[in-house]
C-alpha cells in the first residue's frame, strides 16, 4: 500500500462528499414550501408579510441558492454546521448525541449480518444441492422481499402486544436507570429487524461465490492430491471473501439508508431518525449535518473496505502499484 494510492482514495472520498453535499442541498431547497417554515414554527401563519422577510433576512434565506451553499460549505469546511431551526442548537451538538447511538444499532447488526452470513454462505456453498443450500436460497430471497417497517410492526405485535417480552420503542424503559440490560432489551428488535433483512442476501452472495470456487480446477486438483478438506475449506473462503467484501463495500451506503426506516419504527434516536424528523421540519441546517456525518461514515467505511481489498487481493495490488 502506497502513499499515492492512499492518496488517490482520500482524494476520492473528499470528491463524493462534495458532489453528496451540492446535490444534497438543491434538491431539498427545491422542494416545496419554504425553507424557513422550520424558524417559524407552528406560528408561521400567524406572521405578517414584513416579520416573514425580516426572518429570511436574518437567516440569510433570502440570497440566491448558490449564496447559501457557499456560505454553508465554507462553514463546514471550518467546522461549523451550523445551528438547528428547530432545537436552536448548534448542530455539531445535536449530530454527537445521536451518532454513538446508530453506530451501535449499525455495529451490532452488520457484526452478525457478517458472522451469521459468512457461516451460512461457507456450509450451503460447500454443500450444493443439500437441504441447507436450497433452504438458504429460499431464505436469501424472503429476506430481500420483506420490507423492514412489516418485519418491524410483526415484531411489536408478538413480542411487545402479545408476549410483552420486548419493550416496543426506544432506548430505555420511561423510569429506568437506562442500563446495560435494559438497553439491550430495546436494541434485540431493531438489530434483529435489520439483521434479518440483510443476512441472506450477503450469505447468497457468498453462497454463489463458494460454489464457483469448489469447481474450479485447483479444488479438484487438491481433492486428488489428498489434501484435507480444511485446507480446501480455508482456500476457497480466502477466495471467495474477496469478491464478498467488495459486494459488502458496495451496499453499505444502502444499509446506512434502511436504518432510517428502523430507527424511526423503533424510536431509536440515532442519526436515521434525526434525517426523517428533519425533513418533515424543515430544518435543513440539520438535515444537511445529519447527510454529510452520514456520507462521511460511508466514506470512512469504503476506505476500509478498499485497503481489505488491497491487502487481500495480489491482482488489485499489481494492478494499483503496476507490477
Amino acid at each position: 500500500m502506497t502513499v499515492k494510492w492512499i492518496g488517490k482514495r482520500m482524494m476520492l472520498g473528499i470528491l463524493v462528499l462534495f458532489i453528496l453535499s451540492f446535490l444534497s442541498f438543491f434538491i431539498m431547497h427545491a422542494g416545496p414550501g419554504s425553507s424557513a417554515t422550520a424558524y417559524y414554527g407552528g406560528n408561521a401563519q400567524m406572521l405578517s408579510a414584513a416579520e416573514k422577510e425580516r426572518i429570511s433576512r436574518a437567516f440569510a434565506l433570502d440570497r440566491p441558492i448558490i449564496a447559501q451553499y457557499g456560505t454553508w460549505l465554507k462553514g463546514t469546511v471550518q467546522g461549523n454546521l451550523g445551528m438547528s431551526a428547530k432545537e436552536g442548537r448548534p448542530v455539531a451538538e445535536i449530530l454527537a448525541e445521536r451518532l454513538p447511538n446508530t453506530l451501535l444499532l449499525v455495529g451490532v447488526s452488520l457484526f452478525f449480518i457478517v458472522m451469521g452470513s459468512i457461516w451460512l454462505g461457507m456450509e450451503a456453498g460447500m454443500r450444493p444441492g443439500s437441504l441447507l443450500d436450497k433452504g438458504l436460497s429460499t431464505f436469501s430471497i424472503a429476506s430481500s422481499s420483506i420490507p423492514a417497517f412489516w418485519l418491524g410492526i410483526l415484531f411489536i405485535y408478538l413480542f411487545s402486544v402479545q408476549l410483552g417480552i420486548l419493550p416496543s420503542s426506544g432506548m430505555q424503559t420511561i423510569g429506568g436507570d437506562g442500563g446495560f440490560t435494559d438497553k439491550l432489551k430495546h436494541l434485540v428488535m431493531p438489530a434483529a429487524v435489520t439483521i434479518l433483512t440483510h443476512v441472506g442476501v450477503y450469505a447468497r452472495f457468498l453462497q454463489d461465490s463458494v460454489k464457483m470456487e469448489i469447481r474450479s480446477y485447483y479444488v479438484k486438483t487438491a481433492r486428488a492430491n489428498g489434501v484435507s478438506e480444511r485446507e480446501i475449506r480455508r482456500g476457497v473462503l480466502r477466495n471467495a471473501f474477496i469478491p464478498y467484501l467488495n459486494y459488502l463495500g458496495l451496499s453499505i451506503p444502502s444499509f446506512f439508508g434502511g436504518s432510517v426506516i428502523v430507527e424511526s419504527l423503533f424510536s431509536w434516536a440515532g442519526l436515521g431518525q434525526l434525517l426523517a424528523k428533519s425533513v418533515m421540519t424543515k430544518d435543513y441546517p440539520l438535515l444537511m449535518g445529519g447527510i454529510m456525518l452520514t456520507g462521511v461514515i460511508v466514506v470512512i467505511s469504503l476506505f476500509v473496505i478498499d485497503m481489505l481489498m488491497f491487502v487481500l487481493n495480489p491482482k488489485l495490488r499489481k494492478k494499483e502499484l503496476g507490477v
